[in-house]
């Protein structure tokens, strides 16, 4: 793993958000997959893209909040990454139109993905649940503000990222 990798990964293990610093170096746009990977004991979700390239973690899985309802943080990447593969072939293999915003399901904040702007979370759409450390401001934000070239737009007083930008901007 590269040295500012492993450093992220350290840095970020506590919060469980996606990483600060795209690499320098882009793959095709066009993504194969997602992947969950183990790396020192700590599991993290990658994009791989149709030209073989693996991205930089994603999202990072260390939060323990949710190992005693029998979701440690190895089941949440396995799920989560399951997920995104499913969004992903539903989409027509593509990101192309999806985004990423918060809001709440069975009393819970979520994050989930949607193919429009006008539409928020349901119990069909969730990617996964945030930990009572977590606020769905302070998610959405760090997906947007840490992320060369990713815009957050604001729909009917919720914010929206657009999920193509987010994982091309990990390349």
């Amino acid at each position: 793993m590269k040295p500012l990798t492993k450093w992220a990964i350290a840095a970020l293990a506590a919060v469980q958000l996606p990483l600060l610093a795209p690499s320098a170096a882009r793959a095709d746009a066009s993504i194969d997959s997602f992947q969950c990977r183990q790396t020192d004991g700590v599991n993290f979700t990658v994009a791989l893209s149709r030209g073989g390239r693996d991205s930089d973690p994603m999202i990072v899985w260390t939060s323990d909040a949710f190992t005693r309802s029998g979701y440690p943080p190895a089941r949440r990447c396995q799920d989560v990454t399951a997920r995104l593969n499913t969004l992903l072939r539903a989409n027509g293999n593509s990101l192309q139109g999806l985004h990423l915003t918060a809001g709440r399901v069975n009393r819970q904040w979520v994050v989930c993905a949607v193919n429009s702007t006008r539409l928020g979370c349901n119990a069909d759409n969730v990617l996964f649940t945030l930990s009572s450390q977590q606020t769905p401001d302070q998610v959405m934000e760090s997906l947007q503000a840490r992320r060369t070239g990713t815009s957050i737009q604001q729909s009917g007083g919720r914010p929206y990222v657009n999920l193509e930008q987010l994982v091309n901007s990990l390349f």
